[in-house]
This record gives C-alpha cells, sequence and structure tokens, in this order.
C-alpha cells in the first residue's frame, strides 16, 4: 500500500534535512512515520536516522556535511519515495532480529552484519535500495519528478 501523503512528506522532508535547511530534531518532529506503508518506517530507519546524530540537535552542515556519495543514496531515495513504486524488501522475524542481538553483543555486530548482508543480497539489488531491482530505478530516472514540469507534485 502507498501512502502517497506520507511519502510526500518524507521525500520533501528529508530532501531538506539533507541540504541542511532544517535540524535532525525538525526532520523528526514533522514526519509521520506511523503508516501501512512500509517504505515509511524503513526509509526513516535505514536511509535517514543514520545520517544524523540523535544525541543533540544540529543541522547537515559544516562538520556534519553528507558525503557526496550519501547525497546520491539520498537522491535515489527520495526518486523512490516520489515513484508509486511498493517497496519490495522484507525483514527478518522479530525472533531473528533478537537472536542477532544476542549474539551480536560477544561478537560485536560481527554476526548480525553476516546474517543481514546474506540476508539481503537473496532479494535484490542492495547497491539501488530502496529499490530492489537497478531496472525499476533506471525507469524512474526516466520520469524525473522535481525537473518534469507536467509530474510535478
Amino acid at each position: 500500500m502507498i501512502d502517497r501523503q506520507n511519502r510526500d512528506n518524507l521525500s520533501h522532508r528529508l530532501r531538506l534535512l539533507a541540504t541542511g535547511q532544517i535540524t535532525n530534531d525538525e526532520f523528526e518532529d514533522s514526519i509521520h512515520i506511523k503508516s501501512e506503508d512500509p517504505a515509511i518506517w524503513r526509509i526513516f530507519r535505514n536511509g535517514a536516522w543514520p545520517l544524523y546524530d540523535d544525541l543533540h540537535e544540529h543541522k547537515l552542515t559544516g562538520k556534519y556535511r553528507l558525503p557526496n556519495e550519501e547525497k546520491k543514496n539520498i537522491a535515489r531515495t527520495i526518486l523512490f519515495l516520489k515513484s508509486d513504486r511498493e517497496y519490495e524488501w522484507k525483514e527478518p522475524a522479530w525472533f531473528i532480529k533478537a537472536a542477532l542481538i544476542l549474539f551480536g553483543l560477544p561478537t560485536f555486530g560481527f554476526v548480525p552484519r553476516l546474517f543481514y548482508r546474506k540476508f539481503f543480497s537473496g532479494q535484490g539489488d542492495s547497491e539501488v535500495w530502496p529499490y530492489i531491482r537497478k531496472s525499476d530505478l533506471e525507469a524512474d530516472l526516466d520520469k524525473q519528478p522535481y525537473l518534469n514540469a507536467n509530474e510535478n507534485r
């Protein structure tokens, strides 16, 4: 299920965060992660939250400025949010996540990293996340929602 209103809000706020126009706290206060659309929570958790330090308020400028590679990832994520594609990546069951936490502590995160690498590699192309297939990304790149005056939302 695609939650267009929350996807549009998240894409807009993510763009403002990534360009240093709003702080991390303003970003978190302005998005609604409770949605039937799995893309909302997973993009927040896996794509947005790791961008900043949530222990203090700051903008992604100066020493917190995003590297160019991360900006490309954000642009791809925003393009996905503007699309009408379903989020297709699956998550492990809750009990597997709990076991990974337990195994992660004594192995300094090695076991969870190894598990997730294997788990997600069998689903799709992680280089184009949140897309699952490169062909889907390439098709959406032709649409360019921010550059096409006929499709601006």
